[in-house]
């Protein structure tokens, strides 16, 4: 998959093209071992953006952020948990977790891969 993203600057009228090959991303991201198997491809006071994979049987949980996030699934199949609620997340659905709420992925029966849009800087 490859992402175009326009970016609108707040001062400018501007427009920024940014484009991401996410399978090649992926191909790299399968090379590396551990948790933290992921790779931010826009990251900027206002926008972060990236893709992640989690492999079986990781339980990834997230700390609370300052600023929301969205998760898109492309692949595989995981339970995110949003505060006390829980939801099972397949390929094409996005998930918002608001700011300040505490989230974990667990579940994860095969690789699970999905792409993260973060208001603010990833941290």
């Amino acid at each position: 998959m490859i992402i175009f993203i326009y970016y609108y600057s707040k001062y400018f009228i501007l427009v920024k093209k940014f484009s991401h090959d996410t399978n090649q991303y992926l191909k790299d991201i399968r090379k590396k071992k551990g948790l933290h198997s992921q790779k931010t491809f826009v990251r900027g006071k206002k926008l972060s953006i990236g893709i992640q994979m989690l492999r079986k049987g990781d339980n990834y949980g997230e700390p609370a952020h300052k600023n929301g996030e969205v998760y898109f699934a492309m692949k595989g199949t995981a339970t995110l948990k949003i505060g006390k609620k829980n939801y099972k997340v397949s390929p094409g659905m996005a998930m918002y977790v608001p700011p300040k709420v505490v989230h974990r992925f667990y579940n994860i029966k095969k690789e699970f891969v999905f792409l993260f849009i973060f208001a603010g800087l990833d941290e």
